[in-house]
């Protein structure tokens, strides 16, 4: 038995969606819980629902009490709870499968004192990523505090941690009670508390958007006063706690609270009436009045107007600014000397609630990355990057300047070559149409004078225009661009990846790498080589980075030729491939891998791994759970670690032998990720994208599909417009399209003519039949390499945007 973990779930009125998340934590793969069950007074059934969903499940506690709110339901369910570790639940949201054990086997594993994972909005349409947590949980970061990572303070929802139940005492934290925003006076001053936490990337915690016809939650009922005095009274408390431990996270954390938090209430002041607006004035002028000049400083312009305005409660003005700013163009704007100020109706530049410095544009340039690809042997990376304030209306408006910095060692810079992109313009009064770059890398550059080196390479920009230059690292933006790695020479990798303060390039020179999988009665096994014998190592499967699930023991043979000091690089031949011993079977398929080199037969120490598939099963945790369209699902990525420690993710190499074979009522797969790394996946049985090619007004999309078409019936193609910020905006509805079944499949997607898909974003989705729920559709690595990324076609621009496993269609006017 490991530690028990107490979940905490208030419940009040939600007989719609309590059962469904009560069955989504008894499905945990995590088994060791204590839930505790409080009904804070329900006045429908939901505590009839609960008290007989505990009496049938002994790890389930039912508490009753009259109702006192949120902040008292969850304080009552601490009191009961008899966990190691503690963690809440909204009793109308869910949690995916595998949620506590990622949470609790981080805690296990770092020593740290609470762990966050991401969240994921939930809605009728699927899932989508939170804003809020975005940032935040770009990445995993193990053993991290605010102090290293400030914009932890944008997450404030206490439903998606793990706290060590030792950290919470310690400190007496409790949740406020009898007001609105409970987690925000809670979580902000815990994340200052913390020596360490752990922030993990996978969505831990489905939050669930009340619709049109349903009672909305309380974060959608932003036009109620009451709303408004609550919210200043969460991020006041939070301020002030924050004020009493570290005046610069207070600081930090007033900035970002202006930014998000307030900001939100801020534009609605043209649509809410006379007594909203005055009581908001009220409100933040109480607020600023505690705020440091310097943190208004430090706003963008049409804020540091505003919450001046707001400070001096200028009312007309303020609703004026924000009516114009909120339109999606800055007002209007006149040179004065070397700076821009901004003329706002209303208001003339001295008014004596706004100093003049605040209506200066301040500096800014902007990134994004969109596409990283290999084309004859070298990198291409195409995105965005301008000046925020001046924007790119012609292609020299300004001069981008792109470079690579070694970040350990001789610290090398290399100049990169780079073009100038037109792109569709932004709405607002700054034009963006020049934007776009381009810029290529010859990965033999990053090769020294004594050979490759093995270390991290860091991609930077310059923009130089009239108002002076203005460097900063390539960030990715809010993209998530497949970033394919490469073999490029004898036993070196270059790897793309990305890090919170931009991208990066890795010179990698692995010590293992896998050459094929099949799966044999019960078993995955996995055979590669190693550069030396390797003593007593295993393979390490782990769902986020450095939070290993379990370990596997690697048995090796008698050794090929001696490599020179690494594994060399390049094709495995027909020979080195059927030499492994998995690779001799023949329901595996090639999976991608990479190109650059050749490989000697028999090169390296051969060796062999295994893998029960009733680990992979039980651990996906999909028995009785429906699939959700967005879910990133059950999987994992495979490590190789030696006697020593050391466990360095496992690449594949060219003439991989991937596998994938139903087993039950799932599919286990096992191909290599974006980036080349071994990866295993647990799937609901269903087609896969392996080629895409654009032909005949269309695009084409095909492959393959899983022995004996467990889902039954026809297979469509479903386009699904993505859920928008706005739950109570109703969406247009699907687009089905009839697929070609033979060996594989195939299904045409028209772009031009009365059929023609209309412009925007749509999701690729699949279903079997008239009555089973849509899916998402899968892409291979190989359809992921080869898809036309951003093309031009019968006068329209088509994008596929990666997402994780699957892929968005951007279709738009050229």
């Amino acid at each position: 038995m490991g530690a028990l973990l107490s979940v905490v779930v208030p419940i009040y009125n939600v007989r719609d969606y309590l059962v469904d998340c009560l069955d989504s934590i008894a499905g945990q793969t995590y088994p060791d819980l204590d839930v505790v069950l409080v009904d804070d007074g329900s006045t429908d059934d939901s505590g009839e629902l609960a008290e007989r969903y505990a009496a049938a499940n002994d790890r389930f506690r039912y508490v009753r009490q009259p109702n006192r709110g949120l902040g008292a339901a969850r304080n009552t369910g601490i009191d009961a709870a008899a966990g190691d570790y503690l963690t809440f639940v909204d009793s109308d949201d869910l949690l995916p499968p595998y949620a506590l054990e990622l949470l609790v086997g981080a805690l296990e594993q770092t020593g740290s004192d609470f762990a966050s994972g991401n969240v994921a909005l939930l809605t009728s349409r699927g899932l989508r990523q939170s804003p809020l947590h975005r940032g935040t949980h770009r990445f995993t970061a193990l053993r991290t505090n605010l102090r290293t990572q400030r914009n932890l303070v944008y997450d404030r929802l206490a439903c998606n941690k793990v706290f060590r139940r030792s950290f919470w005492d310690r400190h007496g934290l409790r949740f406020p009670e009898g007001v609105r925003y409970e987690d925000i006076p809670l979580t902000v001053p815990a994340y200052a508390l913390a020596d360490r936490v752990d922030v993990l990337d996978l969505p831990v915690y489905y939050w669930r958007q009340r619709e049109p016809g349903a009672e909305l939650s309380i974060t959608q009922r932003q036009h109620e006063v009451q709303n408004l005095v609550d919210r200043f009274a969460a991020v006041d408390s939070a301020s002030r706690s924050l004020g009493g431990l570290d005046r610069k996270l207070k600081d930090w954390y007033d900035e970002t609270t202006l930014v998000n938090d307030l900001r939100i209430f801020l534009d609605l002041l043209p649509d809410v009436d006379q007594t909203y607006r005055e009581r908001f004035v009220d409100l933040a002028a109480d607020f600023l009045s505690r705020v440091d000049e310097r943190v208004l400083d430090r706003l963008v312009a049409r804020l540091r107007v505003a919450w001046r305005l707001a400070r001096a409660r200028a009312l007309p003005e303020l609703v004026e600014v924000v009516a114009a700013s909120r339109l999606g163009a800055n007002p209007p704007v006149v040179r004065r000397g070397a700076g821009r100020y901004v003329e706002l109706p209303l208001l003339d530049a001295g008014h004596p609630a706004v100093p003049r410095r605040a209506f200066q544009a301040g500096p800014g340039v902007r990134t994004e990355v969109h596409e990283a690809r290999w084309v004859d042997g070298r990198l291409q990376l195409r995105g965005l990057a301008y000046d925020v304030a001046r924007g790119a209306a012609q292609p020299w408006a300004s001069a981008r300047v792109f470079w690579l910095r070694e970040a350990t060692g001789r610290r090398r810079v290399l100049r990169l070559p780079s073009r100038p992109r037109r792109v569709a313009e932004e709405a607002g009064s700054v034009p963006y149409g020049w934007s776009g770059f381009s810029t290529v890398l010859d990965p033999r550059r990053l090769r020294g004078r004594d050979g490759w080196r093995a270390g991290d390479w860091v991609f930077n920009i310059a923009l130089v225009n009239s108002g002076g230059p203005q460097r900063r690292t390539l960030g990715l933006g809010e993209a998530r661009p497949a970033l394919p790695a490469r073999w490029v020479d004898d036993g070196v990798r270059i790897v793309p990846f990305p890090h919170r303060a931009g991208l990066r390039l890795r010179v990698e020179r692995p010590k293992a790498w896998a050459t094929s999988t099949r799966i044999e009665g019960g078993t995955l096994l996995v055979a590669g080589r190693a550069v030396t014998r390797p003593a007593a190592a295993t393979l390490r499967l782990a769902r986020t980075t450095g939070v290993f699930w379990r370990s596997y023991p690697v048995e090796t043979s008698p050794a090929g030729p001696a490599l020179p000091g690494v594994a060399s690089g390049g094709p495995e031949s027909t020979a080195l491939v059927a030499a492994d011993p998995v690779a001799t079977g023949s329901d595996g398929g090639s999976d991608g891998g990479s190109d650059g080199g050749s490989d000697g037969a028999e090169a390296g120490v051969p060796w062999t791994a295994r893998i029960p598939l009733a680990d992979l099963v039980s651990g996906a945790g999909l028995a009785g759970w429906s699939v959700l369209v967005g879910e990133v699902g059950s999987g994992w990525r495979v490590a190789f670690a030696d006697g020593e420690g050391v466990a360095p993710e496992l690449p594949v190499r060219a003439g991989f032998i991937g596998s994938r074979q139903v087993v039950g009522e799932v599919e286990v797969v096992a191909q290599p990720a974006d980036d080349e790394v071994l990866s295993l996946r647990v799937l609901p049985p269903g087609p896969v994208v392996s080629a895409a090619e654009l032909t005949d007004n269309a695009l084409l999309i095909g492959g393959g599909l899983p022995s004996g078409q467990p889902g039954g019936g026809d297979l469509w193609l479903v386009l699904r417009r993505p859920s928008g910020a706005d739950p109570s905006e109703v969406p247009p509805p699907d687009i089905e399209l009839p697929t070609e079944v033979s060996a594989g499949w195939r299904v045409r997607i028209p772009l031009a003519g009365p059929e023609a898909v209309p412009d925007g974003d749509w999701l690729l989705l699949y279903r079997w039949g008239a009555a089973s729920d849509p899916l998402d559709l899968p892409f291979d690595i190989a359809a992921r390499r080869s898809l036309p990324r951003d093309a031009g076609f019968a006068g329209r621009r088509l994008e596929l945007l990666p997402d994780r496993e699957r892929e968005l269609l951007r279709l738009s006017e050229v």
